[in-house]
């Protein structure tokens, strides 16, 4: 059950980071790599949502990752995303995901994806403002985080609290 649990963050992270499909064998090579210990801090408020994942391992280049959506005006938000990692590497990575939901937040499909990658550095941030929504509806933002140094990919994902569009 663990080996298929981590098979489906690999999957899910390889996704969400935009990386290509692999075949089975290497996603659970790479479903090794996603394991990382961290714990999320969750912050909310009328006008913003945010999820900031801290990094608890020794050892690993994966530092921390944040994404996060909030009001841009009416019928507007403006979402971003932060990778951070220990050191410099070859490449880090943040794509932050636009959800939207018409039904109260129970269910929720992709409107918008947009993608950042920073080389020979340690961080990657990037965001995006005036994006129209439907005013009544929730919205959340996603996040793929990943640093790759060397042969060594370490990547995890934020998702925040929705807000509802004014």
């Amino acid at each position: 059950m663990r080996n298929k649990m981590k098979l489906m963050a690999g999957v899910l992270s390889v996704t969400l980071a935009g990386g290509p499909l692999l075949p089975p064998a290497a996603l659970t090579a790479l479903a090794a790599d996603t394991d990382m210990a961290g714990y999320h801090e969750y912050v909310t408020t009328e006008d913003e949502a945010i999820d900031h994942w801290y990094g608890v391992a020794r050892g690993t280049y994966l530092k921390e990752s944040t994404c996060g959506i909030k009001r841009d005006g009416t019928a507007k938000v403006a979402v971003s995303g932060t990778t951070t990692a220990h050191s410099i590497c070859d490449s880090v990575k943040v794509a932050v995901y636009l959800d939207e939901s018409s039904n109260g937040g129970s269910k929720f499909g992709t409107i918008g994806t947009y993608h950042f990658e920073e080389t020979d550095t340690s961080s990657c941030h990037g965001s995006k403002s005036g994006i129209s929504v439907t005013s009544g509806y929730h919205y959340r933002a996603r996040g793929g985080h990943s640093v790759k140094k060397g042969s060594t990919t370490e990547s995890t994902t934020t998702c925040s609290p929705t807000i509802k569009a004014s």
